[in-house]
């Protein structure tokens, strides 16, 4: 095992390798107090140290000297970020903001372990279909490679109708109506959505708990949170054991809150929080909880 040091080596953006380990690349904002806070305490931790220094090439790059090189891995404005590429430059993981010792080590575990499977979808989708391309756009969504994953879906929604490719249409519809409304794009996921149901009206193709999560998604931010409430009463009592129901359990748990129904939203809060403690969803699902028992004076919807 090779032991902790006192700190991680990063390099520079110039020293970028073309092959070998997987490149960790970290975006920070001078003088902001997350980036000191992540410095001092994850960049600090000696399993983070360790993790990073057996597995990958850190580089550390100031993102408001380096906007397009933050925009073409990351996207959007100079910020707090972090990606892992592999030696061709493709980025394999994504992780926004600050992240403390725990959910760090979490996504570079995520990323290194992913990344074969990530590496034979891409090979596939080389020399395959629709299908295949549809395939790799899942293998980066499953490790947040958000922009890379959304290159693929839209190309499978423009190819030709000749391939038999409806699972993979249907999917990519799917995977682009979530990524369109958690960008706060209703009108565009509600056009995914659209698209998805004509392609597999009778739900054959699964996805179905997927879908139903995102209209839930779509309708609170339109603010009908009356109608995100049945939306996603009705997503959990169909697919109790979806692999999203945790997710389901905070959206839930929300559009009752905005609705004023407090009481069954902890309800639906703790539910989540109980039944999947390791969620990624039980942290956001905790401060919600505890912002509908301790309110602000002012607090109002």
């Amino acid at each position: 095992m090779i032991p902790a040091q006192s700190a991680i080596d990063w390099q520079g953006i110039e020293e970028l390798p073309g092959k070998g380990k997987l490149v960790l690349l970290h975006f920070f904002l001078v003088d902001r107090p997350l980036t000191r806070t992540m410095q001092e305490e994850t960049f600090s931790h000696p399993d983070v140290i360790r993790k990073v220094r057996e597995k990958f090439t850190s580089i550390r790059v100031d993102s408001d000297a380096r906007p397009d090189l933050f925009e073409s891995t990351i996207g959007g404005q100079s910020g707090l970020a972090t990606a892992v590429l592999d030696g061709e430059g493709d980025v394999v993981s994504v992780l926004s903001g600050y992240a403390g010792p725990q959910p760090f080590l979490k996504f570079l575990e995520k990323a290194d372990k992913g990344y074969p499977a990530l590496k034979a979808a891409r090979a596939a989708a080389a020399r395959g279909g629709l299908s295949e391309i549809h395939a790799l756009g899942e293998a980066y969504d499953a490790l947040d490679s958000l922009r890379r994953a959304e290159e693929c879906f839209r190309k499978v929604i423009g190819g030709e109708a000749r391939e038999t490719v409806h699972r993979a249409k249907a999917g990519s519809h799917e995977r682009m109506a979530r990524l369109c409304i958690m960008r706060g794009k209703n009108l565009e996921a509600r056009r995914h959505v659209e698209e998805w149901r004509k392609l597999d009206p009778e739900g054959k193709y699964g996805a179905g708990d997927r879908i139903l999560l995102t209209e839930g998604l779509v309708l609170s931010v339109e603010r009908k949170h009356g109608e995100s409430v049945v939306a996603l009463r009705g997503a959990l009592r169909k697919f109790p054991a979806s692999a999203e129901a945790d997710q389901m359990h905070f959206a839930l748990g929300f559009a009752l809150h905005q609705s004023g129904q407090d009481k069954p939203a902890l309800e639906a809060l703790e539910a989540g929080v109980r039944k999947y403690p390791e969620s990624g969803w039980a942290a956001p699902s905790r401060q919600q909880i505890e912002h509908i028992r301790n309110p602000e004076p002012d607090h109002q919807h």
